[in-house]
C-alpha cells in the first residue's frame, strides 16, 4: 500500500514538473517570436542599409492608402484627410496645365514659336479619337475650302480650310450659331475678331494667334483698280 502511494506520488511530481518546464519554455518561444516579427516589421518600415553602408530606400506601393507617400510630416493622411484618396492639391497639380511639358515635348512649332497642331495631324503624329463614345460613328473631315472676300483693297483674301476644323470640330460647334451657313450672310470684321466673335472664339485662344495674319490671309488679291 505504501508503495503504491510512493509511486502515485511520484507520477504527479513528474507530470507537474513537465507542465511546469512545457509553460517556461512556451513563454519564451512565443515571446521570441513576437520581438521577431516586430523586428520584421520596424526593418521593413525603416529603409535598409546596403553593404557599404548607404541607405535604401524602402519599396513603396501606391496602392495602399496607409503608405508613407500619402502622410504628411505628422503622419496624418494628406490633402482631404482620406486615405483612400490621393492628396489634393499635390493630385489636383498633377492633373493640372503643364505648357513646360508640352515645350519640353519637342512638337513641331510655327514661327511665333506656338506648337502647330495642325502640323501635327497632318503629320500623323498623334491620332485622337473621333469621339468618347464607342458607338459614335466617324465622320471624315469635310474637304472643301470657302474664299472669304477680305474687305481692304490691299489685304489678301482668305482661305477658309474646313478640312482642319471639322478634324477638331463637329459642324454643330460653329453652324448655325457662329457662322451662319450661307455664302455672304456673315458680315465679319476684324475688329469683331479680335474682341472674340466669329473666329475670334478660337484664335487668340486656343488656336493660333490672329497675329499671324498669312496663315489665314493666304489667297492673293488682284491689284486694286486705280480710282
Amino acid at each position: 500500500m505504501k508503495a503504491s502511494s510512493t509511486c502515485k506520488f511520484s507520477k504527479v511530481a513528474l507530470l507537474s514538473l513537465a507542465v511546469f518546464f512545457g509553460f517556461a519554455v512556451t513563454v519564451p518561444v512565443k515571446e521570441a517570436e513576437s520581438a521577431t516579427k516586430a523586428k520584421a516589421k520596424t526593418e521593413a518600415a525603416e529603409p535598409a542599409k546596403s553593404e557599404k553602408g548607404t541607405t535604401v530606400a524602402p519599396k513603396l506601393d501606391p496602392t495602399d492608402p496607409g503608405s508613407v507617400i500619402y502622410l504628411d510630416t505628422s503622419g496624418k493622411p494628406a490633402g482631404l484627410g482620406d486615405p483612400n484618396a490621393p492628396p489634393s492639391m499635390a493630385y489636383k497639380a498633377g492633373r493640372g496645365w503643364h505648357p513646360q511639358a508640352l515645350s519640353a515635348a519637342g512638337l513641331p512649332r510655327d514661327r511665333y514659336g506656338l506648337i502647330d497642331w495642325a502640323k501635327i495631324v497632318r503629320e500623323k503624329i498623334i491620332s485622337p479619337k473621333f469621339s468618347l463614345n464607342p458607338q459614335d460613328e466617324e465622320m471624315p473631315p469635310l474637304q472643301m475650302n470657302v474664299l472669304i472676300p477680305a474687305k481692304g483693297d490691299f489685304v489678301d483674301d482668305v482661305i477658309y480650310p474646313h478640312e482642319m476644323h471639322t478634324y477638331w470640330l463637329k459642324c454643330e460647334v460653329c453652324h448655325p450659331a457662329i457662322f451662319v451657313p450661307a455664302a455672304g450672310q456673315n458680315n465679319m470684321t476684324m475688329t469683331g475678331i479680335v474682341q472674340g466673335q466669329w473666329c475670334g472664339r478660337c484664335h487668340n485662344k486656343v488656336a493660333f494667334p490672329l497675329t499671324d495674319c498669312k496663315r489665314c490671309h493666304s489667297s492673293p488679291k488682284k491689284a486694286a483698280k486705280a480710282k
